[in-house]
């Protein structure tokens, strides 16, 4: 398994900073379970994020002990990874089941070395954040640090148009334009590239669902269109979550102090 990155805080983050996501906490202690068997029962890759930094490793839930509340975390072939999430202390996981996210937050780290292998006991999650099919959640990006949705040159508009991604979810995303721009037509499906700062650009078919005129702070008007993914190319959804998941990290991190 492969390195990656997290600071340690002296208030780390829980499993859920950002309010949007207290609908979706889950505090029982028989849900938390039933999600750790389903980690390990579908293999899911976990992200650990150490000490709520940005370097981070990928592992997997290898046993959940009911009797010790225990988890046994799967190490990284990287002892500097190793090194520093045993010093860490605690460490914020992001996985997915059946492509729905589960955001974690282990505690009380302990390493156990079994030859050349590496694994870590931690204590149970005390909560889980668990989004929900239906309800997809859907990012507000930062103005710094936004994805671009570029139409190509059409009829009526001979240059391409690049337009900033406002939100963006695993289902679909909005885009605003200045409000004299008559782009979109509703249930109409649009070929663009979508271009991640963090990611590849992405070529994507999506069908514009609504559309509704916007007033700024500075008086003028946008308009805001919300259109659906048709289609992503092989490894889209991820890369939209791996987006996702950094800048969800980096608000949780300004919220606790951390940045």
């Amino acid at each position: 398994m492969s390195a990656g990155s997290h600071d340690a805080a002296q208030d780390p983050p829980s499993a859920h900073d950002d309010s949007a996501d207290e609908r979706f906490l889950v505090q029982n202690p028989l849900q938390i379970r039933q999600l750790l068997r389903q980690l390990i029962d579908q293999r899911s890759l976990i992200n650990a994020h150490i000490g709520g930094r940005d370097q981070s490793f990928p592992t997997a839930v290898l046993e959940l002990d009911e009797d010790r509340d225990e988890l046994l975390l799967d190490g990284s072939p990287q002892e500097a990874s190793n090194r520093a999430a045993e010093a860490a202390g605690h460490l914020l996981c992001f996985a997915q089941l059946d492509r729905v996210l589960v955001r974690f937050r282990v505690d009380h780290i302990e390493r156990l070395d079994n030859g050349r292998h590496v694994a870590f006991r931690t204590t149970l999650p005390d909560e889980m954040v668990h989004l929900q099919r239906r309800e997809m959640y859907r990012l507000e990006t930062p103005i710094t640090d936004s994805p671009q949705l570029v139409l190509p040159a059409a009829d009526g508009r001979p240059e391409r148009l690049a337009m900033r991604v406002v939100d963006i979810s695993g289902g679909g995303l909005a885009v605003t334009l200045p409000a004299e721009y008559a782009v979109f037509g509703l249930q109409k499906r649009y070929d663009a590239e979508l271009s991640l700062p963090d990611g590849p650009d992405l070529q994507v078919s999506l069908i514009a669902c609504n559309e509704r005129l916007q007033k700024l702070p500075n008086g003028s008007e946008v308009t805001r269109v919300g259109l659906r993914f048709d289609r992503l190319p092989r490894g889209g959804d991820s890369a939209i979550q791996r987006y996702i998941f950094r800048i969800d990290r980096q608000r949780s991190a300004r919220k606790n102090g951390e940045l």
